[in-house]
């Protein structure tokens, strides 16, 4: 990893200890709730979509889909974010949370 990326990461791991630690383990574990809901709606709504144009030739680029699309994206994003905010706050580290 060059070192432009690594100060990068080490900046947005910074950013997430500092959010975490200042809003503390309840009202983050309950925006990752909210995260979550969000996430499932994003899918659901993919979903819809790609149900609604079973019918067309090349719905893989029809503009509501790749929207649909980058709504799911960027929920996960936001879960990704609060995922590492709570593990954070509850002390663990990716290893841990990968050796499940």
């Amino acid at each position: 990893m060059n070192a432009v990326k690594q100060d990068v990461e080490k900046s947005r791991e910074e950013k997430i200890r500092t959010i975490a630690r200042h809003y503390g383990y309840d009202a983050q574990s309950r925006q990752c709730i909210e995260e979550m809901a969000e996430l499932t709606q994003a899918i659901n709504k993919l979903w819809r979509t790609q149900n609604d144009m079973k019918d067309l030739d090349s719905f893989h680029y029809h503009p509501e889909l790749i929207k649909a699309r980058e709504g799911v994206v960027e929920e996960l994003a936001d879960v990704q974010i609060m995922v590492s905010q709570l593990s954070h706050l509850l002390g663990s580290d990716e290893g841990e949370v990968d050796g499940y």
